[in-house]
């Protein structure tokens, strides 16, 4: 039997609405996935970010994430982005 996991999520409450995000290390990038504390099932948000991240980054994917439809309430399909050159942009496949 495998030993029970711990919650590595991190807490974050921006603009009186609370998140929950975790890094996680890929062979080139690292990948930040981010989703609404409170939602079941609802959109995440996956960013790929550089090999250094800094809490900015993390706020800033969420700023960017909701001005650009990013809506973590409804089940649909993740939103993709990634940080390059000091800003996001939304990656589309």
């Amino acid at each position: 039997m495998p030993r029970p996991q711990r919650n590595n999520k991190k807490s974050l409450i921006h603009r009186d609405t609370h998140y929950q995000w975790i890094i996680h290390n890929r062979v080139v990038f690292n990948e930040l996935q981010l989703e609404l504390s409170a939602s079941v099932n609802g959109q995440l948000l996956l960013a790929e970010l550089p090999r250094i991240v800094n809490h900015e980054m993390v706020i800033g994917a969420i700023e960017y994430g909701r001005s650009n439809g990013w809506t973590p309430e409804k089940e649909v399909a993740p939103f993709r982005c990634k940080y390059q050159r000091k800003v996001f942009e939304r990656i589309t496949a």
